[in-house]
């Protein structure tokens, strides 16, 4: 209903910009990010080519302009939230965790998270992860999350089952990479599941 859609616009206009985890902020992106951006997909890239359709060999410093520009116009628009992970006390860039194809009417979104290469293994990503959740269902009143993993993607996969995720099966044909239709596998968490986990925990 149109007072559904009003009432959700409001909720969205009161969500924070900003996240803070033990370990984190997450942040809307800056147009000074560009450098410190760029050096962390140069650092990475091998890691993501195979898995990202916009990472491809020789990802330029132009690329992340545009990637940056356009994060921001989709912020304006309310169709993706792309933030920065970054340190809090140094401001270290260290990835990106996304909220995207974001539907307002069915209220679900995708989900997308990548950290650079010198941090695997830190768990970082679920960190993330988990805050991006609690700001999906909580401040933005969304019921679905998607998220197509890789099938060869395995400490992707870990995360979103460390996370709650369930996996609903094989996406076929799902992501271009490179030229190539891929397969992905398609895991989905539902703002009902987080309450019946938080409810088994307690």
């Amino acid at each position: 209903s149109f007072s559904g859609v009003s009432e959700r616009s409001s909720l969205i206009e009161l969500a924070p910009t900003e996240l803070l985890t033990r370990r984190l902020r997450l942040r809307p992106p800056r147009r000074s990010d560009a450098a410190p951006l760029q050096e962390a997909i140069e650092e990475t890239l091998d890691q993501l080519v195979p898995y990202l359709p916009w990472a491809r060999p020789g990802h330029s410093r132009a690329e992340t302009r545009r990637y940056l520009r356009a994060s921001r116009i989709a912020w304006a628009r309310r169709t993706s939230f792309e933030f920065v992970l970054e340190t809090p006390a140094s401001g270290a860039i260290l990835g990106i965790a996304s909220l995207h194809r974001i539907d307002w009417l069915r209220r679900c979104a995708g989900m997308g998270y990548w950290v650079r290469r010198s941090r695997f293994g830190q768990g970082l990503a679920t960190e993330a992860g988990e805050a991006l959740l609690g700001h999906a269902f909580d401040a933005l009143v969304l019921h679905r999350i998607e998220a197509l993993v890789a099938p060869s993607n395995k400490p992707s996969q870990r995360v979103v089952e460390k996370l709650g995720f369930t996996c609903e099966g094989l996406a076929r044909d799902a992501e271009l990479i490179g030229n190539v239709f891929v397969d992905h596998l398609q895991y989905s968490m539902l703002s009902s599941d987080r309450l019946d986990g938080a409810r088994a925990e307690a």
